[in-house]
C-alpha cells in the first residue's frame, strides 16, 4: 500500500505542478498547428500491477480542441464495472491562453451505462466529461485513478490517435514490482521514433512531436500501419475467474470452461420440435439450414451483458425461453439446437465491421467484438452463420465477419481459423437494361441488376425501405439522370441462391444532347462502382483494395423513330495489376438500336504509395471509355 501512495503522490506532483500558460496555444510548434483539429499536449498513461486481480491505471490527457471535430479527442472517461473503482478523476478547462476557465471533479462527471438503450442487465458504465465548448480553442486538463480488477482487460497503446490530430508528447509507462510474468508485442515501431526508457521490472515508452496527418484515399486502418505496443499478464483474472494468456489453445480452453460449457440445455418440448422439424434432412447443411430458419423465426436481438464481464452468453435455457439474447447468447442457442440432432458447431469470437480486422494470431489477449458460429460439414466445407440477424441468409457473411482470423472455441481450446473469403468472381453486380430514346433526348427505362456476394449484403436490405425513401435512393445514386420519374419498383431476394434482383421501370429527360439534327448518345448510362479518380500530390500511405469486384453491364438504347445511327466508338479494353476494363460497342440494325457491353474488374491487393499515380491512370483510362458518345441522326426525308 505504501508504495502505491508514493506512486499516487508522485503522479499528483508531475500532473498538477504547471503554470496554466503552459498550456497556452502560443507554445505549440507550428509543425503542429498544421492539418490538425486538436493537438494532444500530453497523454501519459502508467499501469501500476499490484497482482493478477488488481492494477491501478493512472491517466494524465491534456488535448487542445481548435474546432467541433476535435472534441473527439478529448478522450475524458473512465469505463469501469462492477467491482473496478475510479478513485480520482478531476477536468480542468483553459483558455487559448492558458487561463482556468472551469474546473470539474469526479461528482460533476457524467455517468451513464456503457451500453445503449436496448442493452439488458448491463453493468459496465462510463464516467465522462461533459462539457459544451464556449469558444475555440481551448484546453481540457484530465487526470484519473482507477483500480481494475478485471485484468484480462488492460490499456494498449496506440499513440497515434487518429487523423488531423497532432501529438506533442504520448507516454505508456508500467511498473511491475513483484515480476508478474508479461507478455508484449511491439507494432510498426519502426515507422517513428520511439524512446524506450525501460528497465528491469519498470517500463516506459515515449513518443515526441507528431505532426497531424490527413486521411489518404483507400489507405489501409492506422491500426495496421501505427505503433502500438500490446501486453498482457501470463496469469490474469476476469471477475474472480483466473486464466492463462500463454497461447490461443489455453486461452480459448478457458473461455470454453469458464464461459461456454454447460450453457447447452435445453427443454425437452423444445428438442422433440427440432427433430420434427429436421426428420427429413439428410445432411449437416439441410439440418442447420432449418435450425437457422427456426432461430431467425422464434428469436430477436437484444444486447444483453451477462455474467463475467459480459463475456458469458445467456444459457440456451433462457433465451429458449425469452426468445431473445445477444450474439454470444444466439450463437449458444443455435450450437445447443443444432447439438441436440447431432451436428457439432463451435462458438467463434471475432471483429465484426465493414474493414477486415483480424484476431492478432501471434498475441493472446482478450479480443474480439462479435460472436458467430462455425459448422464444420461432411464434404469440408465449413458453414458460418450470423445468429443475430433475423434477414441475413443461411451461410452468408458478407463484409461483417469475411476474410479474417477468428477464434474458435472448442472443448480441447482455442483455434485461430480464417473466415470465408468472397473471391473477385463472387463478387458480382450485374445490370440489364433496354433503354428508349425519343427525339428531344429523353428516355423510357427498363432496368434489372443482380448482386451477388458482398455486393449482395450492400442491396438486400433495400427491400425494407418506403417508396419515397428508395426513390430518394436511386435519384441520389443516379445523381446525373435528370427528372427521374419511377413507374414501378420491385425487388427479389433469393436467399438460397444469395442473389438480390431489383427491377425498375423509369423515366427521365435530356439523357441525349441535340446537336442540330443529331442527338449525342452518353453510353455509360449508369456507373457502376464506387471507384473513380483519386489525387493526391503528396500520398505517402499504400493503398489497399480489400475485396474484389467485379460490375458487368448490357446498356440496349433504341434510337428514336425516324433516326439512324451515324457514328459509334470503337470497342475497347485496358488492363493492369489493379485491374480490367473492356467495352464492346456495336450497332443492331435490326433492332435499330445500339448495343454496350462493359466489364469492370477491380483485383484485391495492397501497393505502396508510389503505385498510386499508375492506379489513378488506369481509372483515368476506364473514365475515358465511360464517356463515349455515339451519334445519331436524323434520316432524310422520303
Amino acid at each position: 500500500m505504501r508504495k502505491r501512495i508514493t506512486t499516487f503522490l508522485l503522479l499528483v506532483c508531475m500532473s498538477f505542478m504547471y503554470s496554466q500558460q503552459e498550456y497556452s496555444i502560443l507554445k505549440i510548434s507550428p509543425e503542429l498547428l498544421e492539418n490538425a483539429d486538436a493537438v494532444v499536449r500530453k497523454m501519459h498513461t502508467k499501469l501500476v500491477v499490484e497482482d493478477i486481480d488488481k492494477v491501478v491505471v493512472y491517466t494524465t490527457r491534456i488535448v487542445t480542441v481548435f474546432n467541433e471535430n476535435g472534441e473527439y479527442f478529448i478522450d475524458a472517461y473512465q469505463h469501469y464495472d462492477e467491482g473496478d473503482g475510479i478513485e480520482k478523476q478531476q477536468a480542468i478547462i483553459v483558455d487559448a491562453m492558458g487561463n482556468e476557465v472551469e474546473k470539474f471533479r469526479k461528482k460533476d462527471f457524467s455517468d451513464v451505462s456503457a451500453f445503449g438503450s436496448g442493452t439488458l442487465f448491463a453493468d459496465n458504465r462510463v464516467s465522462y466529461l461533459d462539457y459544451n465548448a464556449r469558444n475555440y480553442p481551448y484546453t481540457v486538463i484530465y487526470t484519473s485513478e482507477f483500480e481494475n480488477e478485471d485484468t484480462v482487460f488492460l490499456d494498449q497503446w496506440f499513440p497515434l490517435e487518429g487523423y488531423n490530430v497532432s501529438i506533442e508528447e504520448s507516454i505508456f509507462e508500467l511498473e511491475n514490482p513483484d515480476a508478474h510474468a508479461l507478455r508484449f508485442q511491439e507494432n510498426n515501431f519502426d515507422k517513428v521514433s520511439i524512446e524506450d526508457h525501460s528497465v528491469e521490472n519498470h517500463f516506459l515508452y515515449k513518443l515526441q512531436n507528431v505532426k497531424a496527418r490527413k486521411h489518404e484515399d483507400f489507405e489501409p486502418s492506422l491500426r495496421r500501419t501505427t505503433p502500438s505496443l500490446l501486453f498482457s499478464l501470463e496469469k490474469f483474472e476476469l471477475k474472480g475467474v483466473a486464466g492463462e494468456t500463454r497461447n490461443w489453445k489455453h486461452f480459448g480452453k478457458w473461455m470454453y470452461d469458464n464461459l461456454v460449457a454447460e450453457h447447452d440445455h435445453l427443454p425437452e418440448s423444445t428438442i422433440k420440435k427440432i427433430e420434427e422439424l429436421t426428420s427429413s434432412a439428410s445432411s449437416i447443411e439441410e439440418k442447420a439450414r432449418l435450425i437457422y430458419q427456426y432461430v431467425q423465426e422464434n428469436t430477436r436481438y437484444i444486447s444483453v451483458q451477462y455474467g463475467i464481464g459480459g463475456w458469458e452468453p445467456e444459457t440456451a435455457m433462457n433465451v429458449d425461453r425469452l426468445g431473445y439474447g445477444d450474439c454470444k447468447g444466439l450463437t449458444n442457442y443455435t450450437k445447443a439446437l443444432l447439438k441436440s440432432q447431432g451436428v457439432e458447431s463451435y462458438y467463434t469470437v471475432i471483429y465484426g465491421g465493414n474493414s477486415k480486422r483480424h484476431i492478432n494470431p501471434d498475441f493472446t489477449i482478450m479480443q474480439g467484438n462479435h460472436v458467430i458460429l462455425n459448422i464444420p460439414t461432411e464434404h469440408g466445407i465449413d458453414l458460418w452463420l450470423e445468429c443475430t440477424s433475423q434477414t441475413t441468409p443461411f451461410n452468408y457473411m458478407g463484409d461483417f465477419t469475411d476474410d479474417r482470423y477468428a477464434l474458435r472455441v472448442t472443448e480441447e481450446g482455442g483455434e485461430i481459423i480464417r473466415t470465408r473469403k468472397y473471391e473477385v468472381s463472387d463478387n458480382v453486380q450485374a445490370i440489364e437494361c433496354d433503354i428508349q430514346l425519343d427525339e428531344n433526348g429523353n428516355f423510357d427505362a427498363e432496368f434489372i441488376r443482380i448482386s451477388e456476394g458482398i455486393p449482395y449484403g450492400d442491396r438486400y436490405g433495400l427491400k425494407r425501405e418506403t417508396e419515397d425513401d428508395l426513390k430518394k435512393y436511386y435519384r441520389n445514386e443516379w445523381g446525373r439522370l435528370q427528372n427521374l420519374h419511377f413507374e414501378n419498383i420491385a425487388f427479389e431476394d433469393d436467399r438460397v441462391a444469395i442473389q438480390f434482383q431489383e427491377k425498375l421501370k423509369f423515366s427521365g429527360s435530356r439523357l441525349a444532347s441535340p446537336a442540330g439534327e443529331r442527338l449525342l448518345v452518353p453510353l455509360n448510362f449508369i456507373q457502376q462502382g464506387n471507384i473513380m479518380k483519386k489525387t493526391s500530390q503528396e500520398r505517402t500511405m499504400p493503398f489497399v483494395f480489400e475485396r474484389g469486384k467485379t460490375y458487368k453491364d448490357h446498356f440496349s438504347f433504341k434510337i428514336p423513330q425516324g433516326y439512324k445511327i451515324e457514328a459509334l466508338p470503337g470497342s475497347d479494353e485496358i488492363a493492369s495489376e489493379f485491374g480490367e476494363f473492356s467495352i464492346s460497342i456495336s450497332a443492331s440494325e435490326e433492332n435499330k438500336s445500339i448495343e454496350v457491353e462493359r466489364v469492370l474488374i477491380i483485383h484485391e491487393g495492397e501497393w505502396p504509395s508510389e503505385q498510386f499515380q499508375n492506379f489513378t491512370q488506369f481509372i483515368d483510362k476506364v473514365n475515358t471509355l465511360n464517356n463515349l458518345k455515339a451519334v445519331i441522326a436524323k434520316s432524310e426525308k422520303s
